[in-house]
């Protein structure tokens, strides 16, 4: 502070010191002043507005201060005459060598028109060894609004005077308050009052003691407000119930056309508050400390105290619904803060404020303590932040509490019901309630959107045909979409890829996943509904494409994005559990096999975790080499009608270990998902190699080809994958028999698992390797490629010297 007065003073005849009160300004001017010679020090008071009594206290102080070698300056004592005063000042300084300072301390109180009296002359027109220097508050900055433009090198302000965390972290006591430097300062902003205040245990929210705080209440409102134009002071006191104004907030509450205007010049004053740049526009932020104490003010006046909450709870309404049920509540009425809430908190469960409305209903229990309604919003978010049994407990007090009222239908217990039911044949009564709604009733016209999504989840949880999730999921998209909000839409659009890929639309599932990764706000982060399902999406996009390195860490990304979803989290060790064993990493199915023990022992949302547990364990078992013991699991749990990627893997354990009637039963129970690729193309090739095992080789072909159609269309490679090496010895015998998809066998046969001789080939090594397992003869490949034949044959020499073999036939072997 005193290197920043120093430089202010260098060179200049006017210095300004302003900031509100409490920042220490006279402190820190006295500090630089102890080090100066010919120092006059005048602190006005409020008579000190009158020019005479202004004029008299000048000459006095001058005379005093102005000293040189125990002479005074030649002045009259007591002079009360502004110009006859500034001549004999001019007049006396001609006499004396060197500088002399004159601080005038709360400079302020000289009045509005102090400029027409003797300090208005000694700034205009300083005599040439005359340094004043002017400390107030930040009305002297209006004052002096043209000096402030054409030299603001004179002026120190608040961001100067305010501390640093070092700063605070210097000061004596900040220990025992138990916040450390950069939580002071993010309380207090560097006011240095409050932080003063705050090293005493008074000035913090978590603060008891009572009386530093209302010490600080006191100042605020003797030495802050009152020093501020009334106009000002109405304007903060109405502003400052909101701790974050936008411009239009600030209108709202306000009530004045010209409330930018004011949020500006609070700024430029010094005044406790902060403008920001957001992605959204203009934001005004109130220093916490500062604004607690106008609240407390505000309060006082409880007619105008409410009036002004109720402005913020209208205009945040449809904006902020739960900042609005807040201010709703602290305008004392309650039952305005239930209807916004009610109309408003399914899309916000569904999104990512589960946390935010557990707490607003919480609240409201207070005044609506038997409410079967709001107990059934609370077990909703209650259950997405993953407390599942106490949501139960919370829709078993909703049921009973319904029922206590008279019963009848309740869309919000429906919903809670269908969120919550780990019962099937509750949840799909639920359903039903529900889907008849969104035909045929207006009252879920805000929640469309949030319900079409509760719908389809729950189509995943109790199938009954695997397109309708992906249908509910696409409604949902495109409500939101056309709402404008973009994050929220990329939010749906993840459920969206999800259900593709519950539908075995992989293509479609990709492009609905770079829709995601487009251009535009990011996909919004927090405990949300299903939170996870972009991740999984592209895992299992991955996965299925044969990628399982992609998928793992596409898995592992779940985990951190799911929140608190049990279910996505289930899902992702699980599918971490299968990707491993793919891969062949012994490490990760090590690192899998730690965390498939989190999966749940329990059927929860209706959903036998189990199951899931189980069938990890089994492909893990059998990727270690302990076969007999995967395939005693896997023969346990025939059939599994409704859960088909578990079925699938499970299947794929008994084909690989020889049961393939015992692998085609398991694939076949699940008739509501025998069109869906996976299981499709699965249940095709393993009959194909039973037939082949058989030794009705013709029939293999046949169904070997209608496998390898329906799985090049998705790009369903893993069925076809390192592992499974009677599928592909039956693969590399097809591409001999004739096929249309050469390319697509190509892509299969040379997928190897990672560490396989194939990685030591180069990328171009790489496509002509997997063109030499097509029925393709070099000149066709040389084609395919666009290289010449003699560069095929060059690539063909280095494949077989890398891969130790002499002939294209034993080449093909080695991904066998």
């Amino acid at each position: 502070m005193t290197d920043a007065l120093i430089e202010a003073s260098t060179g200049r005849h006017l210095s300004v010191v302003s900031a509100p009160s409490g920042y220490g300004k006279t402190t820190a001017v006295a500090e630089w002043a102890s080090g100066n010679d010919g120092l006059a020090w005048l602190a006005l008071t409020a008579a000190d507005a009158d020019d005479g009594v202004l004029a008299q206290g000048v000459v006095d102080a001058l005379i005093v201060g102005g000293e040189r070698d125990g002479r005074p300056l030649a002045l009259t004592r007591g002079l009360a005459d502004p110009l006859r005063a500034y001549a004999e000042i001019c007049d006396g300084l001609d006499a004396v060598d060197g500088i002399v300072h004159l601080v005038v301390d709360d400079a302020q109180r000289a009045g509005e028109h102090w400029r027409d009296g003797l300090l208005g002359m000694l700034a205009e027109q300083p005599p040439d060894n005359l340094h004043l220097v002017l400390v107030g508050t930040t009305l002297l900055e209006i004052t002096l609004s043209r000096e402030h433009l054409m030299d603001p090198g004179a002026f120190v302000g608040s961001d100067t005077l305010r501390f640093t965390a070092r700063e605070i972290d210097r000061l004596r006591g900040v220990g025992g308050t138990g916040l450390d430097a950069e939580s002071i300062l993010e309380e207090t902003h560097g006011w240095p009052i409050a932080v003063k205040l705050v090293t005493i245990g008074g000035a913090r929210p978590s603060s008891d003691a009572a009386t530093a705080s209302a010490f600080l209440g006191d100042y605020v409102r003797d030495h802050v407000l009152s020093a501020l134009p009334p106009r000002t002071v109405e304007f903060v006191l109405d502003a400052a119930i909101c701790h974050e104004l936008t411009p239009e907030l600030a209108a709202a509450v306000t009530e004045r056309a010209d409330a930018v205007s004011m949020l500006d010049e609070c700024v430029r004053l010094g005044l406790f508050l902060d403008r920001f740049e957001s992605p959204q526009g203009v934001v005004y932020r109130w220093h916490g400390s500062f604004a607690r104490q106008c609240v407390d003010i505000a309060r006082k006046d409880p007619a105008r105290y409410a009036e002004r909450h109720r402005r913020v709870a209208r205009f945040l309404e449809n904006i902020d619904p739960l900042a609005s049920v807040t201010h709703s509540l602290r305008a004392g009425e309650p039952m305005q803060a239930r209807t916004t809430f009610m109309r408003q908190w399914m899309r916000l469960v569904m999104g990512a404020c589960a946390a935010e409305v557990e707490r607003v209903s919480t609240v409201l229990m207070a005044d609506f303590p038997d409410d079967a309604e709001i107990l059934a919003v609370r077990a909703c978010a209650t259950d997405v932040l993953g407390e599942h049994h106490l949501a139960r407990q919370l829709l078993d007090r909703a049921e009973a509490a319904h029922s206590r009222a008279g019963g009848g239908c309740s869309t919000t217990l429906a919903i809670a019901q269908l969120f919550v039911a780990d019962d099937r044949e509750h949840a799909m009564a639920a359903s039903t309630t529900l889907r008849s709604l969104l035909t045929t009733s207006d009252a879920l016209m805000s929640d469309r959107a949030a319900v079409n999504y509760l719908i389809g989840w729950s189509e995943i949880r109790y199938p009954t045909n695997p397109t309708l999730p992906t249908e509910y999921f696409s409604a949902a998209a495109r409500e939101i979409e056309a709402s404008g909000d973009v994050g929220l839409w990329k939010r749906a659009l993840g459920h969206l890829a999800f259900g593709h890929t519950w539908a075995g639309r992989f293509t479609d599932a990709t492009s609905t996943l770079a829709r995601i990764t487009a251009p535009g706000p990011a996909l919004p982060s927090g405990t949300g509904y299903a939170g996870g399902s972009t991740a999984a999406a592209a895992g299992l996009v991955s996965y299925w494409a044969g990628e399982p390195d992609d998928a793992v860490r596409q898995f592992e990304s779940v985990l951190l994005s799911s929140g608190h979803d049990p279910s996505f989290t289930a899902i992702a060790r699980m599918m971490l559990a299968y990707s491993a064993a793919e891969g062949a990493d012994t490490a990760a199915c090590r690192r899998a096999a730690i965390g498939i023990q989190e999966i749940p022992l329990e059927m929860l949302h209706g959903v036998a975790w189990p199951v899931f547990r189980e069938s990890a364990i089994a492909v893990l078992e059998e990727a270690v080499g302990n076969g007999e013991r995967a395939l005693r699991i896997a023969r346990r749990h025939l059939p599994i009608p409704d859960l088909p990627i578990i079925g699938v893997a499970l299947a794929g354990v008994l084909r690989r270990g020889g049961d393939y009637s015992a692998a085609l039963e398991m694939l076949r129970a699940m008739r509501i998902f025998a069109e869906v690729s996976y299981v499709k193309s699965s249940t095709l090739i393993t009959a194909a190699v039973m037939r082949r095992h058989v030794g009705d080789h013709d029939k293999a072909h046949d169904l070997c080809e209608a496998a390898i159609a329906v799985a090049a269309g998705e790009n369903v490679r893993l069925p076809f994958g390192h592992r499974e090496t009677a599928v592909r010895r039956l693969l590399s015998e097809h591409v001999h028999h004739g096929t249309e998809f050469e390319d697509f066998i190509g892509r299969c046969l040379a997928s190897d698992a990672a560490g396989s001789l194939s990685e030591a080939l180069s990328g171009r090594e790489k496509d002509v390797f997997r063109q030499l397992q097509t029925s393709r003869t070099l000149p066709e490949i040389a084609r395919a490629l666009s290289l010449s034949i003699n560069t095929v044959k060059t690539h063909q020499r280095s494949i077989y010297r890398k891969l130790g073999v002499s002939s294209r036939r034993e080449a093909v072997r080695t991904t066998l």
